[in-house]
């Protein structure tokens, strides 16, 4: 405590430090963005095998189970150094850190997908095939749409701790958001007033994609309706 009160803030450094915070920021953002669209489609994907019977869906639920048994700090490490090192794969620090996240995060919004489609009335799907649509048809015009507004919610908070979890890869060098605050750190030994700051920006941009999410979520409400 004593030691908290004699602490001498000097919030100067942030100012200058603005045009870091904007190059990590820019990395952030483009990692989190490419992390989501692919998490979207292998996570539909995913949710898609899942529901399929025999061992088909055991792969399905094997990829669910596996994927979001470990922590993200893991998957980072092993896709960096350790495929890198099996596999002499060389992935730079931005693509092992989307793969990370991808994986991680198509198996949670697989199950979101899941439980959506599980949701719909099965009715609904008998009579549009009733009408002659196809399989494929009948998914994409009657079931999805409606799976997607009741998943919206659950992916959004996915959407949220991709952008959280995006801070994480710093560990292999990405030159991200928190990798030029701990950079700036070290340089003006300023902790608590570079922390707080990266602390304020993810939480902008979290508020960000919640109104955003909200605005889109009642845009469907009305297109459903």
């Amino acid at each position: 405590m004593h030691v908290f009160l004699t602490y001498s803030y000097d919030w100067s450094v942030i100012p200058r430090s603005l045009v870091f915070f904007e190059r990590g920021l820019g990395v952030t953002v483009r990692i989190t963005v490419i992390s989501v669209v692919f998490s979207l489609v292998l996570g539909l994907v995913v949710a898609l095998v899942r529901m399929m019977p025999g061992p088909i869906g055991f792969i399905g639920f094997l990829y669910v189970q596996v994927f979001r048994a470990l922590s993200l700090y893991v998957y980072i490490l092993f896709v960096y150094f350790g495929i890198a090192a099996a596999f002499q794969i060389d992935f730079d620090p931005i693509t092992a850190g989307v793969i990370s996240l991808t994986l991680l995060n198509s198996a949670y919004m697989a199950e979101i997908y899941r439980s959506a489609i599980q949701a719909i009335d099965p009715g609904q799907r008998e009579a549009a095939r009733s009408l002659g649509l196809g399989s494929i048809s009948t998914f994409s015009n009657v079931t999805f749409p409606q799976a997607w507004r009741i998943a919206l919610p659950s992916l959004v908070n996915q959407f949220t701790d991709i952008i959280k979890d995006s801070a994480i890869v710093a560990v292999i060098g990405t030159p991200d958001l928190m990798y030029q605050t701990i950079e700036r750190v070290s340089f003006y030994q300023r902790p608590f007033e570079f922390y707080t700051t990266v602390a304020g920006i993810y939480l902008v941009m979290v508020i960000i994609v919640a109104q955003l999410a909200a605005r889109l979520e009642r845009r469907l409400g009305r297109h459903l309706a």
